[in-house]
């Protein structure tokens, strides 16, 4: 097996072919696919179909999947569901229902599991069923909106510490979470500026959960995030779905959103699993 690895962009996103990954992948193939994931931070593998059990098999590749908590439907397993659809009936759910306004802030430029005490390294969603019109999602590079900085500029936030709150980024859409559910969410903080360990590079850690700069003042810290989100748009990747796609995503150097589709009229089932940074790549040995 010979990975095959198409740039889209110049240094962002990049197409994956060649291998065939619901059968066992040996250690070079790995390689080469977590090292591209450092290079281009947004992977795009097409006509792959992968069931739950042969995703959860991929994604230990990459680490440990998180167990998901919380309002998403899929809560209790490793994955966290992107859907339009009843998990019990399959059926289409109604716009008015409050699952789907907790989807909205979906919408929201973001880094999955930025919230937690351990963010998280990287996504992995599979496309199961996709409408024919809308629901890309986008991604926009921050360690293009770190490069964008001068040197002063850099040097200034180099320590910065971020505090992430997904129940006040899921305000900002109107949802709000039941008091039983919000006791399973801290504030976590982190660095604003992260290095990748294998490249060096830097990015930051930023997105809508970012509510927060310790010891700043609520206005100057939505100036400089608001500021620094400004920058990594300035670096977007439209992905257009196809039932069978897989998107892997670096959760440290981009920031994600969805976009709208008509969810009344066309169903829409997407699996994600999210792999936890509480340390570096697992041992190939």
């Amino acid at each position: 097996m010979l990975l095959r690895v198409t740039p889209l962009a110049k240094d962002f996103c990049a197409e994956i072919g060649g291998v065939d990954f619901n059968a066992p992948l040996n250690r070079s193939v790995v390689i080469d696919l977590r090292d591209a994931l450092d290079t281009y931070s947004v992977l795009v593998i097409r006509d792959q179909p992968m069931d739950d059990d042969q995703q959860v098999v991929f994604s230990k590749y990459f680490g440990r999947p998180e167990v998901g908590k919380g309002a998403n439907p899929a809560a209790g397993s490793p994955f966290s569901r992107q859907s339009n659809l009843d998990i019990k009936t399959g059926e289409i759910i109604q716009a008015n229902d409050r699952r789907m306004l907790y989807q909205k802030g979906n919408m929201l430029w973001h880094m999955d599991s930025s919230f937690k005490v351990h963010s998280s390294l990287c996504s992995i969603l599979t496309a199961r069923e996709v409408p024919p019109e809308g629901g890309n999602t986008e991604f926009a590079s921050t360690r293009f909106a770190y490069e964008s900085l001068s040197k002063l500029q850099r040097t200034a936030i180099a320590e910065l510490e971020v505090e992430h709150d997904i129940r006040r980024s899921r305000e900002l859409t109107g949802y709000i979470y039941e008091p039983e559910t919000a006791k399973n969410f801290i504030v976590a903080r982190h660095k604003l500026v992260r290095t990748n360990p294998s490249t060096g590079r830097k990015s930051l850690l930023i997105g809508v959960h970012a509510c927060g700069i310790v010891g700043w003042s609520n206005e100057k810290s939505r100036e400089l995030l608001n500021d620094l989100l400004a920058r990594a748009e300035q670096s977007v990747f439209s992905h257009q779905w196809r039932n069978n796609d897989i998107v892997i995503w670096d959760n440290q150097a981009v920031v994600h959103r969805a976009t709208p589709y008509d969810a009344s009229r066309y169903r829409r089932l997407m699996q994600r699993t999210t792999i936890s940074l509480d340390g570096i790549w697992p041992s190939l040995s």
